[in-house]
């Protein structure tokens, strides 16, 4: 089996424990002191709730799943990395790359991307026929691309379209740094 390696900010990012790891409640007290001192102490049992929120959504086996927590302002989000076996679907229709539970409110938005490991790939930002907590449209990335003869397969869980724009750049950063080892 492949796997695969990537670098992100550890202030903006923070790996989920594996669900048999045993560590929730460590890594949900990691989080809430992130932030108990900082600029956001008002907000620490919502940034609490938003986590273990996160946790429920996080994937198992070969994906990554990591919580968005920036330090510029109180926004969380989720991010899931992984490898699939095979080449890629086909890359002009941006539906195939969507996860299966989307359904697209409106035409994708498809951006190409190169980086020095990742030579076609593609980004997609969607709006789901999903709505947020708040009533507005939920929103979210995918990025697809073909990787040693498998397929990198980088995607969020439907949010706010703020959240998933401030999130954005640093998940290309992510997408830029992954690489296969063995």
């Amino acid at each position: 089996m492949m796997r695969f390696e990537i670098t992100y900010d550890e202030r903006i990012w923070a790996v989920m424990p594996e669900p048999d790891a045993g560590a929730d409640d460590l890594w949900i007290a990691e989080q809430r002191m992130r932030f108990t001192h900082g600029p956001f102490a008002a907000h620490v049992d919502a940034l609490e709730t938003a986590a273990r929120e996160a946790l429920l959504r996080r994937r198992t086996g070969a994906v990554t799943s990591l919580f968005f927590r920036p330090d510029a302002v109180p926004a969380t989000g989720v991010l899931h990395v992984t490898l699939a076996e095979g080449a890629a679907p086909d890359v002009d229709d941006p539906l195939a790359w969507l996860p299966a539970d989307v359904v697209a409110r409106i035409d994708p938005v498809v951006t190409p991307f190169e980086t020095e490991l990742v030579r076609c790939g593609r980004r997609i930002a969607f709006v789901s026929d999903r709505d947020d907590a708040g009533g507005d449209p939920a929103t979210g990335l995918v990025y697809g691309f073909p990787i040693g003869g498998r397929t990198g397969y980088v995607f969020s869980e439907e949010a706010r379209s703020d959240v998933t724009g401030l999130m954005q750049p640093h998940a290309d950063a992510i997408v830029g740094s992954l690489r296969l080892v063995a």
